[in-house]
């Protein structure tokens, strides 16, 4: 005759099944919320070390002996280029600020030319001056027959000239031309790929000295706050040099 079992039997028996078959089915569930968790705490490290990393670099560029060791004194240069008093000029052939600044540049280099040294490194901003690229590479191209300046020059005087149009370098030949250079030379050198490595790096190093905006000045590798006038902008350049005598 079968035995028979008690309710209360039958009960004990499921709550000591269900003890056995717990540890199956938590351990799946408590691996996934770890892995869930590790994930997150693991996407938060990343998260605040990134914004700590760019923080500390931002801080590290910002420090003005960092921007003296990124900024080259290598350009186009005017003045003593053995003076130890260094001004750096960040410019874009299309900026009216830069034209201006170019009239104030002339005034310093006539009275303090023998104890300071001016350097020019390219900063044409594509975004907003369609023609500041052509430009540069059209003073690099006559740079290259030693009149980088002679069409630095023509180039800020008659900005208005070319500024908008939309065939800037049929200008630039004329130019080139007005300044005597030999033309076949200067067509194959303002397309050369040098040429525009040559930007191209100035522009990565004002990019590196947090350059926003033009023209950017940097006097014996710190930058150089904004002047109200021409009486202060001199007044900052004769204290550059004479901090460095």
């Amino acid at each position: 005759m079968p035995k028979k079992t008690s309710p209360t039997g039958n009960r004990s028996k499921d709550r000591k099944r269900l003890k056995k078959q717990s540890p199956s089915i938590l351990t799946p569930v408590l691996l996934i919320i770890f892995f869930v968790v590790a994930a997150v705490g693991v996407a938060l490290y990343l998260k605040l070390s990134s914004t700590e990393g760019v923080r500390n670099q931002t801080s590290s560029i910002n420090n003005s002996s960092t921007i003296a060791s990124v900024l080259s004194t290598n350009g186009w240069t005017k003045g003593n280029g053995a003076a130890k008093a260094v001004l750096v000029e960040f410019g874009d052939f299309q900026c009216g600020a830069c034209a201006a600044a170019r009239l104030r540049i002339s005034k310093i280099i006539e009275q303090y030319g023998s104890q300071l040294k001016v350097v020019f490194k390219q900063y044409p901003m594509q975004r907003i001056h369609r023609n500041a690229m052509i430009a540069a590479q059209a003073a690099e191209a006559a740079g290259q027959q030693f009149k980088f300046w002679e069409m630095h020059d023509l180039l800020f005087e008659r900005q208005n000239r070319w500024a908008q149009v939309p065939d800037a370098h049929t200008i630039f030949l004329k130019y080139a031309s007005e300044l005597g250079l030999d033309l076949a030379r200067f067509k194959r050198d303002i397309w050369d790929s040098k040429t525009k490595e040559k930007i191209y790096r100035d522009v990565m190093e004002g990019q590196i000295a947090q350059v926003q905006s033009v023209p950017a000045f940097f006097l014996n590798g710190k930058p150089l706050r904004n002047a109200r006038d021409d009486a202060e902008f001199e007044n900052l350049i004769l204290e550059g040099i004479q901090s460095i005598q």
